[in-house]
């Protein structure tokens, strides 16, 4: 377990507990909502940090760090996308996983029917990018755990969501704290645009947008995304 710090709103500093072998964060009190949006994609960066741990399947529902009290599963909506986490019954904190903290703030999308089938060609099964528990790609397209949508990480989306946290934090003075990401992302698109063809206007397959990962393609993008910036 990490504990990094970030900036939250008003010049404040909040530190968030990071497990690498879960991937899953904890947040304290509302610190979930109260990152700025450099924090944010800082956050991001760091989880993208290749840390050579494997990851652990859940056994059990989880319990607060604090109080030890089970968590509350809890549905919520941010910018029209629904994510699920587990918040402490007495208020302190909130367990989500990388998966979804990457869907409340934009960053993947479930994948579509026509990507479903296209992927079933190519391989028979993948682990859920939520829980980590193997999903049979050939009969199902949701975990049989968690019940979470098969979902991708889609480049396209991940620049559009920079550039909005990046416009919405234009104001802050300083060196930018997106940046890193940033050109991350534009050495991955450079990269992609080399390996297609000049005139190609297709939109990236399924399999290829699972970076080299069968087994997890959002940790398979991460751990990308980790190499592009160093």
């Amino acid at each position: 377990m990490e504990a990094p710090s970030f900036e939250r709103r008003y010049g404040r500093l909040l530190t968030i507990d990071v497990c690498h072998h879960c991937q899953c964060l904890w947040f304290d009190d509302q610190e979930f909502l109260q990152m700025t949006p450099g924090a944010t994609l800082q956050l991001v960066a760091s989880v993208a940090e290749d840390k050579g741990t494997a990851r652990q399947r859940w056994t059990a529902a989880p319990k607060c760090p604090r109080c030890s009290r089970a968590l509350a599963e809890t549905h919520d909506i941010q910018r029209n996308t629904r994510f699920t986490y587990y918040r402490c019954p007495e208020g302190h904190g909130r367990f989500i996983t990388y998966y979804q903290f990457l869907r409340a703030k934009d960053f993947v999308r479930p994948l579509g029917e026509e990507e479903v089938r296209e992927l079933r060609d190519h391989i028979q099964q993948i682990n859920c990018a939520n829980c980590g528990a193997p999903v049979n790609v050939e009969r199902n397209a949701v975990c049989g755990f968690c019940r979470t949508p098969l979902a991708i990480i889609d480049p396209d989306q991940v620049r559009k969501t920079i550039a909005q946290l990046k416009e919405a934090a234009e104001e802050k003075k300083g060196v930018d704290p997106t940046l890193p990401v940033s050109l991350a992302m534009e050495r991955l698109r450079a990269e992609r645009a080399f390996a297609d063809s000049p005139a190609s206007t297709r939109r990236p397959a399924a399999v290829d947008l699972l970076f080299g990962d069968l087994s997890d393609p959002v940790i398979g993008f991460l751990r990308l995304l980790g190499r592009l910036r160093t």
